[in-house]
């Protein structure tokens, strides 16, 4: 009420008077004019209208009532002050809320809000489930490239590298154009020693007549080949290659610590600390140093290039030749 008698009396007054208003009437524009600033801001138009009324006017206020009041400007509309009469109030007609109005007011609707939740939760777990099934049929390349790094520190920290030069996941060409993959390969003077390693756990049973072999789990049971057959090929590749009698090279299958060896095995098989048993025990030279040079040279030569395609390549060969298409790479991962 205060303000809109405040505005009427503003609206009556002329605009060239200059006399000074009463302590009540300066009081009321005061608040008017903090209203406006804390409302309005200082650039308003009403604002600045009504502080310099103020400053002009209410310098010495009169003591008691005065019959004069107060001039102003037009009347603000319900944009700028957001003050309407009664009557102007009625004639209004409603705001239709603006296109980003209706959305926000959508946001934060509580359906609306369950149904983003349910969508998020939705693609979350399509990402995951798809992220679990590439990481599944990738498990046994990373299992099978943990072990062969083990296998490489242990052949590098326990053999004299001015005897003994260790070559690292070899992929050579077959006849029929597929690959055979070698895990390690140790060259020197007493013999070249082919090494497939096997990163698994469990209880392992088998002997070197047995095709397939088995690991135990928690009394499940799990069948793959004899790695003593796989790693045969790997060593009649070399010596095809290496156009060298077969006699020369050495087959070792390495487990990892995790494996438990359940039946006597032969004796190039078996942990780490058995395979350096088994190659240190060779100690008559059948190689001169310039041999075991070249020969380094020529598998290095005939490798094929270390990555993911020769990588994908190679298991795609394995799975057609041992699987018949099967996705399945238990029974035939080398």
């Amino acid at each position: 009420m205060k303000r809109m008698f405040l505005s009427l009396m503003l609206m009556a007054l002329p605009a060239g008077a200059t006399s000074q208003y009463t302590e009540g009437t300066c009081l009321l524009l005061k608040k008017q004019v903090i209203d406006y600033k804390r409302r309005l801001g200082k650039n308003n138009y009403l604002y600045g209208k009504s502080k310099a009324n103020f400053d002009a006017r209410c310098q010495n206020p009169v003591i008691g009532k005065s019959s004069t009041t107060i001039s102003t400007t037009k009347q603000p509309d319900s944009k700028q002050a957001n003050i309407l009469a009664p009557d102007q109030k009625k004639k209004s007609t409603p705001q239709v809320p603006t296109k980003l109005e209706q959305v926000r007011d959508k946001e934060t609707d509580p359906i609306f809000q369950n149904v983003n939740i349910s969508w998020s939760l939705f693609i979350l777990i399509l990402v995951g489930f798809v992220c679990f099934n590439s990481f599944k049929k990738k498990l046994p390349q990373i299992k099978g490239k943990r072990g062969e790094v083990y296998v490489k520190n242990g052949l590098k920290k326990h053999l004299d590298k001015t005897s003994y030069t260790i070559i690292n996941n070899v992929t050579l060409p077959l006849e029929d154009g597929g690959t055979t993959q070698i895990d390690h390969i140790v060259v020197s003077n007493f013999g070249i020693f082919v090494i497939e390693t096997k990163n698994m756990k469990g209880w392992i049973f088998g002997s070197e007549a047995q095709a397939k072999w088995t690991q135990t789990i928690h009394r499940s049971k799990y069948f793959f080949q004899n790695p003593l057959r796989q790693n045969y090929k790997h060593t009649k590749t070399l010596a095809l290659l290496l156009n060298m009698p077969h006699e020369k090279f050495h087959s070792l299958v390495i487990f990892t610590k995790n494996a438990d060896l359940k039946t006597k095995m032969p004796e190039n098989v078996g942990h780490l600390k058995n395979a350096l048993f088994f190659i240190k025990r060779f100690d008559q030279k059948v190689f001169e140093t310039s041999a075991t040079t070249e020969i380094i040279s020529f598998i290095e030569s005939c490798r094929l290039t270390e990555n993911n395609t020769t990588d994908k390549n190679h298991i795609e060969y394995l799975r057609e030749k041992h699987s018949n298409g099967s996705t399945d790479q238990k029974n035939w991962m080398i």
